[in-house]
């Protein structure tokens, strides 16, 4: 019967805890929902959290979960809990093909059954200890079959450890049981982290360091690894234990320290604390150690395992000596000694850590990959995901998922004084000339304007300007194209940035046409592909990466920001407020400066533009009056002729001086203290562009560009700076009375 329903369009996940409590399940479901999304984009995933309260503010964790819902806004009873959440269901279970409860969530069943009458697929996980069994072990023995008979409606149990999976297979159909471990996603260590995180403790370049990672409490005992430590000491004195990992009980953390502190190794127990990102560690360490009591999987281990780290484990039949091979991938203990001289063994050499290390990272690779965990669990769901064969083709992207150009869960704004002196920002698009009316075509690569430039440097050269070149594959790859830039660059007259035009970007992957030449419809891996590949030629031409992006036309994605996280990227400059690309829905954003992260490490700086009128602050009409087709119908025109509502953006491309004059003294007058105008190269030659068709038209496009920078350094008062000023600077916040 669940074999004949249609595959999912949005997929429900339900937690009882998720951030910021800390949870291993919760972190598992944002990493293997970002490959999920690549493997299939078309599908969609929220996430229903029952137990923890909404936080006071929102957190912005993972861009690939579109919704995180919170039940309650404050810690409620069992039955006030179980109230609502069946009353959520009723309302919202329409919107969802499958409902996976990644925990027994309803003591009562009620949402359980709510779903199974709407024919939603089911689907119940084990992670710890919770196989069915041990939930139907919690229920009063009269309610037991009762309760045996309400874990029937689910259509799939998933189990992390053949353990659970043995255990559920007790009391479930087989054929509804799947076994399905945690997967990994391990990316690229930069260059430098293991010299940087040791500086930061104070470890040697040659220490031996010792890694755990996981919450400090009882269950994963890292106090046994502290007792353990002076025997250790012992015959490595330079060795070092590093924690890594929140505080989950106090009790545990107090007497760790305490035990550190009547040992007197203090010096050689680190608390890293809680990290965004574990990863880094790994690479700043030797061996991991792990002595928990309990786990449904330990995902740390094989994690350790992929970035090629001899393990030393407590043993859990079932769980981790199925992947930890004794002498070959690592160690198992089941007491201190064994755990000593495991250790001891493997500082002692080296060869045989490296040995061990190579073939755990082989093993965790091969075994663990998230792309075919996620592949199982979007066939779970009943979606025809790829065969393993086509996975292992694909190159995992590694990526995180916390930054977003359009979300505005992941935006906080970015610190510009009301008082400072306007700043304006040159950008130029520098790319290559090709028909804006004709299909798109790769081998429309002619870069002859960027010799012109030198047209409009007589003006910036006149008013100070140092104008920031976003610079795409054609001008970086040829001659024409660069040489001109090059020189600009070594005079100190310009700044280089990055320009993504995808269909004359290698590799070329895809079919051309309208769609994919907005690079956030790409699938995620050949997006990140052709800006990795953009990236490394514009380092290779002008000597140093650069660190602002922008994707051409405007057409950022959904994992466009963690895209440029993962490249190193400081600043986007892809959202062109009141100009959203035709037939893309996003929300209206203005047009300051945000940050587009949560660890505010990258900062989105949009084109200026904005509403100009009476009815400049009716965003909710603006979308319908600005639709193309009221655009046809002249509605937008007369709105702007009006004085109502016309949209005006900060470019010489379309927009007369009077217009731009206007949109200035408009966002002044709203607090905006960053501009930024821009324009394409292409438009310095007649005939390249809609916007420049005649030697007048040129003369009328240099005159603009004269008469606003004197208007901007004039009337208001304002100077000419970069991008880095409002990334970086102290410069974005100059006061007016230090003029």
């Amino acid at each position: 019967m669940t074999a004949e329903r249609p595959g999912p369009r949005r997929v429900l996940h339900v937690l009882k805890y998720y951030r910021p409590a800390f949870t291993g399940e919760g972190v598992f479901l944002e990493r293997s929902s970002a490959v999920m999304q690549e493997i299939e984009p078309g599908i969609a995933h929220d996430l229903l959290v029952t137990h923890t309260p909404q936080p006071a503010q929102e957190m912005a964790a993972c861009s690939t979960l579109e919704r995180v819902i919170y039940l309650s806004s404050k810690p409620v009873g069992t039955w006030r809990r179980q109230t609502a959440l069946a009353a959520w269901f009723l309302r919202n279970l329409h919107r969802y093909d499958t409902v996976h409860f990644r925990t027994h969530a309803d003591w009562y069943f009620v949402s359980y059954a709510l779903a199974r009458l709407m024919r939603r697929r089911l689907v119940l996980s084990a992670t710890l200890d919770d196989s069915l069994p041990v939930l139907v072990g919690q229920y009063r023995s009269s309610l037991r079959r009762l309760a045996t008979a309400g874990f029937r409606l689910f259509d799939a149990f998933v189990s992390i450890s053949p353990k659970l999976m043995n255990e559920t297979k007790g009391l479930a159909d087989p054929e509804r049981c799947h076994l399905v471990p945690c997967g990994i996603t391990i990316p690229e260590t930069a260059p430098g982290t293991r010299a940087r995180l040791r500086l930061r403790l104070g470890i040697g370049a040659e220490d031996p360091v010792l890694l755990f990672v996981g919450g400090l409490c009882a269950r994963k005992d890292p106090l046994f690894l502290v007792e353990a430590m002076p025997r250790i000491l012992a015959s490595h004195p330079r060795a070092h234990l590093v924690l890594v990992g929140p505080v989950l009980e106090p009790d545990h953390l107090h007497a760790l320290t305490g035990a550190a502190r009547m040992a007197g190794i203090e010096e050689r127990v680190h608390l890293a604390g809680e990290q965004a990102d574990p990863h880094p560690w790994f690479a700043a360490s030797d061996l991991l150690v792990f002595a928990s009591h309990l786990e449904g999987f330990g995902t740390v281990v094989p994690e350790a395992m992929a970035h090629g780290l001899p393990v030393v484990v407590r043993r859990l039949p079932q769980v981790n000596d199925g992947f930890v091979i004794e002498g070959r991938t690592g160690f198992l203990f089941d007491d201190a000694d064994r755990y000593v001289a495991a250790v001891d063994g493997l500082l002692r050499d080296t060869a045989a850590r490296a040995r061990i290390g190579a073939a755990a990272k082989q093993l965790a690779t091969e075994r663990f990959g998230m792309g075919n965990v996620a592949a199982t669990y979007l066939r779970i769901y009943g979606a025809r995901a790829p065969a393993a064969s086509h996975l292992e083709q694909r190159k995992a992207t590694g990526l995180g998922s916390g930054a977003s150009i359009f979300d505005t869960r992941f935006h906080s704004p970015a610190p510009v004084a009301r008082d400072a002196r306007p700043l304006l920002v040159t950008m130029v698009d520098a790319e290559e000339a090709f028909d804006w009316s004709a299909p798109f075509r790769r081998d429309a690569t002619d870069v002859t304007s960027m010799g012109m430039q030198w047209r409009a440097h007589r003006i910036f050269e006149r008013h100070g300007v140092v104008p920031l070149y976003l610079t795409d594959y054609p001008v970086a790859a040829q001659d024409a194209g660069r040489e001109p830039l090059q020189d600009l660059l070594r005079d100190g007259a310009c700044e280089i940035g990055a320009q993504l035009h995808p269909w004359v970007t290698p590799p070329f992957d895809e079919p051309l046409g309208e769609r994919n030449s907005y690079a956030g419809n790409l699938p995620v891996e050949l997006e990140l592909a052709k800006a990795r590949r953009l990236t490394q030629v514009l380092g290779d031409t002008f000597g140093e990466a650069p660190r602002i992006f922008r994707t051409g036309r405007f057409g950022a994605g959904p994992r466009t920001g963690d895209i440029l996280k993962s490249l190193g990227y400081a600043a986007d400059s892809s959202v062109t407020p009141c100009w959203p690309p035709e037939g893309v829905m996003r929300p209206w954003l203005s047009a300051r400066p945000y940050w587009a992260d949560r660890e505010k490490t990258l900062m989105e700086i949009p084109v200026s533009a904005a509403l100009v009128g009476r009815l400049s602050q009716a965003t909710r009409v603006a979308p319908l009056v600005l639709h193309p087709r009221m655009q046809r119908m002249h509605v937008s025109g007369a709105m702007s002729r009006l004085g109502l509502m016309e949209r005006i953006r900060l470019s010489p491309e379309g927009m007369t001086i009077d217009e731009a004059r206007r949109l200035t003294r408009h966002m002044l007058a709203e607090g905006h203290r960053v501009f930024v105008v821009t324009y394409h190269t292409p438009s310095l030659v007649p005939g390249n562009t809609p916007y420049v068709r005649s030697a007048e038209d040129l003369t009328r496009f240099l005159v603009w560009l004269d008469e606003f920078y004197s208007f901007f350094s004039g009337e208001v008062g304002g100077r000419f700076g970069s991008w880095r000023d409002v990334r970086f600077g102290e410069a974005a916040r100059v006061p007016m009375a230090a003029q």
